[in-house]
């Protein structure tokens, strides 16, 4: 399994976090188009090598046109946007369904912990630093970065907090601030003797919402090792350090008892389909589809089958019943057998390519060259796509011993 583990030891923010992720490999040019249909006005993206207290790193950097741009501070301020000014910017954008769908629950539950805070309803909040461009490219990029590295279990060391104030929107307030403390419930903190404030609202959120647990790096097989640089300067190198590896084995195997939801829709639009599909694989389903059938009095209608590991089984029905037009959700619980699954790097003359490798009782029994790699490479290089398709798939062969 395809596992990151953040090393926080001068502390966090989304900036750096991303950077992390770049420096891992992942080219600037992946995170362009998804990130520009967010439709924020006027901002660009940059990445350079910065060296902190002689260690090399990405420096990621939001521009923008607008305002000097003072990246991921609290001194700074932007117009804020509300909860749904923001779900309105994601839901309209090209960001694939995953990372989307992460990134809303990010801001959700920044929803639900500013009010809290302020004493006011969600719709009077209007989120300031985390409202801002560079903000909003944060999340958004890092969740899209997770899943275009195939990451699929995140791990962070214990989090620095830093010490004394900071000015804030609302004036000046402790390290960490509200919303930082907020979402840190849950989560080891530490003190790394830095003063200010080193770990920003939109690194302990980014962090509290991908992380599977905090601690000691776990053991993994390391193949590479990303450093992303902040702004300041301080007495530490001010970098996150991403280590990306192979787990031993999957801790996250697939379930072997899963949930089978159906329902059978014969008055609902066809081009909701699509929606609720992509809603429910967002929303954790192992598998969602539809098979044309008939219904009663010889109606067309539609089969819509979910597969859902047992614990999501109410969210998903929840989903089912909001989203389509159904008045009932059967569900069952049945068994399966799963091949065991990780992540082949297919090094090609264009670039890197992803393919997932099946194995049943040892055996490689499929190579599937990642779609969304194969398609990067194709565009930036302007060769066909089924070529890049066949180079990776013949690369992972050999790697995997699998001959031509």
């Amino acid at each position: 399994m395809r596992a990151v583990h953040f090393d926080c030891f001068a502390g966090a923010a989304g900036d750096m976090l991303l950077g992390a992720l770049l420096d891992l490999g992942l080219p600037l040019d992946s995170l362009t188009i998804p990130i520009n249909s967010l439709n924020l006005k006027d901002i660009s993206l940059s990445l350079q090598r910065v060296v902190k207290r002689g260690v090399s790193a990405s420096q990621f950097r939001v521009h923008v046109e607008h305002r000097d741009h003072a990246p991921h501070g609290h001194g700074h301020h932007a117009h804020g946007r509300s909860l749904a000014d923001i779900e309105r910017l994601l839901r309209a954008s090209a960001l694939p369904p995953r990372p989307r769908e992460r990134a809303l629950k990010a801001f959700r539950r920044l929803g639900e912990v500013e009010p809290a805070i302020h004493g006011l309803p969600v719709e009077g909040i209007h989120f300031h630093e985390v409202g801002a461009e560079d903000s909003i490219v944060d999340i958004a990029g890092f969740f899209l970065a997770l899943d275009l590295l195939g990451v699929e279990r995140v791990t962070a060391s214990p989090l620095p907090v830093g010490r004394g104030f900071v000015q804030t929107a609302h004036g000046r307030m402790p390290v960490p601030a509200p919303a930082t403390a907020k979402l840190l419930e849950g989560v080891p903190v530490l003190d790394n003797g830095l003063e200010g404030e080193v770990l920003t609202p939109t690194g302990a959120l980014l962090l509290a919402e991908s992380a599977a647990s905090f601690g000691p790096m776990p053991a993994m097989t390391v193949t590479r090792v990303g450093c992303g640089a902040g702004e300041r300067d301080a007495a530490l190198p001010n970098l996150v350090r991403a280590f990306m590896g192979e787990t031993a084995g999957r801790t996250d195997a697939p379930p072997a008892e899963i949930a089978i939801l159906e329902v059978n829709l014969d008055d609902m639009r066809p081009e909701l389909f699509p929606h609720v599909i992509e809603r429910a694989l967002a929303l954790g389903a192992l598998d969602a589809f539809a098979i044309p059938t008939v219904g009663k009095k010889g109606r067309p209608a539609h089969l819509l089958t979910v597969l859902s590991p047992p614990e999501r089984r109410e969210e998903l029905t929840r989903l089912l019943f909001r989203e389509t037009t159904t008045l009932g959700v059967r569900h069952r619980a049945a068994g399966r057998s799963t091949a065991e699954r990780d992540w082949l790097d297919a090094r090609l003359p264009w670039g890197t390519v992803r393919v997932k490798r099946a194995r049943w009782e040892g055996e490689t029994v499929n190579l599937a060259p990642e779609y969304e790699d194969c398609r990067r490479l194709a565009e930036a290089s302007g060769v066909p796509l089924k070529e890049v398709m066949d180079a990776a798939l013949a690369a992972a062969r050999a790697a995997a011993g699998k001959g031509p």
